[in-house]
């Protein structure tokens, strides 16, 4: 049973790489930063989460590259730039108790990353997004501190899914 299995995954790759398909990672280097990039700037858009950007400058150092300011690039040829653009945090009703009123809310927090290098985009991760609900319960010191941990969970999560997809490639 086994054996068959396998067969049919072999089948089923041949046929697709036949016609074409093929995955979209990188093979070559830390993911979707190729290995002969040896400086790379990060630059955030959109947020205005002060906690963002310094999160993910702790994350992204590698010894196969440094994070370097924009304006301190020397050798183009050697140096990404990886963008950031967060979309406006959106919390939204979204459960209504018999009388109408809110009795639980949505948070999303997404956002994309971009591989640049010598002008030209060279990666780009496709919307990603982390959501999750706060239950209306209390009062409002309870509610605000219920969103605050949603959104520091939420802001982790969205790291954590940002910079698997830019080691991955995919």
């Amino acid at each position: 049973m086994k054996r068959l299995i396998a067969c049919a995954a072999m089948v089923g790759a041949l046929l697709l790489s036949g016609c074409g398909y093929h995955l979209v990672g990188h093979g070559d280097g830390i993911g979707a930063i190729p290995a002969d990039v040896r400086t790379v700037s990060l630059i955030v858009r959109g947020s205005s989460d002060r906690q963002l950007e310094p999160m993910l400058r702790q994350r992204l150092k590698s010894d196969s590259y440094a994070l370097i300011e924009p304006q301190d690039v020397i050798d183009q040829e050697a140096h990404a730039n990886l963008h950031v653009n967060m979309s406006r945090l959106i919390f939204t009703p979204s459960a209504y108790d018999a009388a109408g009123v809110e009795t639980e809310y949505r948070m999303v927090f997404s956002g994309s990353l971009m591989l640049e290098r010598e002008g030209k985009a060279i990666w780009q991760s496709g919307v990603i997004r982390s959501h999750g609900d706060v239950y209306v319960a209390g009062g409002p010191a309870s509610i605000e501190a219920s969103r605050e941990r949603l959104y520091d969970d939420l802001r982790k999560q969205w790291l954590q899914d940002a910079l698997g997809r830019l080691r991955s490639g995919f």
